[in-house]
């Protein structure tokens, strides 16, 4: 071989190499811009998933503690950019048996990843979409029997106490302690109105319609609903919750 040859050869050994490289830059490029976006909504999908299975363990939890089952219970929530918080949003009062109308603040804990929510709330999951509205994951304590040809209404009303909020990555502590029980019962079948505010009231008209209550009144952010000729069982529970 020529020492021109050599040359040649060697450049043609140098621009494949080059063009090598660029086939091997180009296709990560590749993968990345397309495959990177779709990786990154499976693990926030995962995440929100995880999340929801954590906020079953949490109603279980809610009604042990509630229930005065155990006086403690202890949760952990994994975040990855995400938060979760206790605040005094919502609530439901109650009218039956002649009485004045009795208030009570219920609260909620909600997990936020993207404008997408989890939320326990009067001892129910419910889980919020921006485009397709909430669904009821797990429903609460709240429902109509027949007991010996007489129409019984169970309220077993959970609230939350607390005001923390925790954000951003790593583990997070949800310690749940038994506050205080209250329980009431009618003598005799009465009628029993109830109003909830909750950002969920749609989700709550559906759920109070289901179990027999006719609607009266609902709003984006109540719903007022009323159960005529019931007895009532209505027990009180409030369950302190802290986040650290």
């Amino acid at each position: 071989m020529t020492q021109e040859n050599r040359r040649d050869a060697a450049v043609s050994e140098t621009i494949g190499y080059i063009l090598l490289f660029a086939i091997v830059t180009l296709s990560m490029g590749v993968i990345y811009a397309i495959g990177y976006p779709a990786l990154q909504s499976n693990i926030d999908a995962n995440i929100f998933e995880s999340a929801e299975q954590s906020f079953i363990v949490l109603q279980s939890n809610m009604n042990r503690v509630a229930f005065d089952q155990t006086p403690v219970k202890i949760l952990k929530i994994n975040l990855q950019s995400s938060s979760v918080a206790v605040s005094q949003g919502s609530s439901m009062t109650i009218t039956y048996d002649g009485n004045p109308p009795l208030y009570i603040s219920t609260g909620e804990v909600v997990f936020e990843k993207d404008d997408k929510t989890i939320t326990y709330e009067m001892g129910s999951v419910l889980k919020s979409y921006p485009a397709s509205g909430s669904v009821m994951v797990s429903e609460p304590p709240i429902y109509v029997s027949t007991i010996d040809n007489t129409t019984v209404t169970t309220i077993g009303l959970i609230s939350v106490n607390g005001n923390d909020q925790a954000s951003g990555k790593g583990i997070t502590v949800l310690t749940l302690k038994h506050n205080s029980s209250i329980m009431d019962t009618t003598s005799a079948p009465t009628t029993v109105d109830i109003q909830i505010n909750s950002t969920h009231a749609q989700k709550w008209e559906q759920y109070l319609e289901d179990i027999g209550f006719s609607i009266t009144g609902t709003t984006d952010s109540s719903v007022t609903a009323t159960r005529n000729n019931t007895m009532l069982i209505l027990s009180r529970h409030v369950v302190d919750v802290d986040i650290s």
